[in-house]
């Protein structure tokens, strides 16, 4: 445990992490829409990638095009093995012009690391967890963008911007700027907390899943990498993959998929009929009375859910867990998917 957790566990003694996701009775079920919303992202980790080759190297590791990654520009990318099946899945950012940050599920820090780590011996930049020096704290609502200007001098302005000074990073998630992940060293986060909390509903980190799965972003955890190509989850649709920057592991499999192939399987966003289920990430889902499966849950937070399913089985509309006859509805996305897929 970090001193930023430690701090949170001073503050709110009842507070704990369920399945890795913090957890507080502090915490507010119900969001006030005139309120800060804060999330304490327990669930997440970070790797750093320090040393003037650190840009290159992901350059021809990652699915993102870090020629524009920078200290004011971040990107959604995977890292995917030889078959173009994701290992880890991030948000990446630039802390200083040769550290770059990503920002991944924590059950994932310790392969991402030893598996980038066999490649990046030939280069001038090292990588290393950086989990227990620094956390993600998560800001939503109207008064997201107001509340952080109250702290921070500059901010960014569109969606995945990215500003960092002496206090942290910032990352705009949505076009609309009610959304934000905040990126510190524990001495930083502490800080802002205690100028933020005070304003603010504080919230689980269930919440902040919940608005994940509202806005159409699958990510890889533990249980599902190696499961997935990155069009499975639609990060060709929301920014993902870079098919103009080059070669990197996996980047055959993942072009041919958008070039020649058809996608069979894809990120869908559900709700099932009722709010006792919780299954975990990697469940398989099912159509009628057919024993073969035909896709894998990829998050779940009551009754919303996102889970990579085969076009005919939603077409059929009959899906379901294993274990139980609760009806699964799929939703709308809230971008499009362009109709080759």
């Amino acid at each position: 445990m970090n001193e930023f957790w430690q701090h949170l566990s001073e503050l709110y003694p009842d507070s704990e992490t369920r399945d890795g996701r913090y957890w507080s009775r502090d915490t507010q079920v119900r969001v006030d829409p005139d309120k800060l919303q804060l999330s304490p992202l327990s669930q997440y980790g970070f790797l750093a990638i320090e040393g003037p080759d650190c840009s290159k190297f992901l350059q021809g590791q990652t699915t993102c095009d870090w020629r524009e990654i920078s200290t004011e520009q971040a990107s959604l990318g995977s890292y995917c093995n030889i078959k173009g099946r994701m290992v880890i899945s991030f948000i990446a950012g630039m802390a200083t012009a040769e550290t770059a940050v990503l920002r991944l599920s924590a059950d994932t820090v310790a392969s991402g690391r030893d598996t980038l780590g066999k490649y990046i011996v030939f280069s001038k930049a090292k990588i290393r967890s950086a989990s227990d020096e620094r956390v993600a704290i998560g800001l939503s609502g109207k008064l997201a963008r107001q509340n952080l200007a109250a702290v921070f001098d500059k901010l960014p302005t569109h969606a995945l911007g990215q500003t960092s000074c002496d206090k942290g990073m910032i990352i705009q998630l949505d076009e609309a700027g009610e959304r934000f992940e905040y990126w510190g060293l524990c001495e930083q986060a502490i800080a802002v907390w205690q100028q933020l909390s005070p304003k603010a509903q504080v919230c689980a980190a269930d919440y902040w899943e919940t608005l994940n799965i509202a806005a159409g972003i699958g990510e890889v955890c533990a249980s599902t990498q190696d499961m997935f190509i990155p069009q499975m989850l639609n990060y060709q649709v929301i920014g993902g993959v870079s098919f103009s920057k080059g070669c990197y592991t996996g980047q055959e499999v993942v072009a041919r998929m958008q070039y020649r192939g058809k996608l069979k399987r894809r990120l869908y966003k559900a709700s099932i009929a009722t709010s006792d289920a919780h299954y975990p990430a990697g469940t398989e889902l099912f159509s009628g009375d057919n024993s073969q499966s035909i896709g894998n849950l990829v998050s779940m937070v009551g009754p919303n859910l996102l889970a990579v399913l085969t076009e005919e089985a939603v077409a059929a509309k009959q899906l379901h867990f294993a274990d139980s006859t609760a009806v699964i509805t799929v939703n709308e996305l809230p971008y499009l998917i362009p109709s080759k897929e």
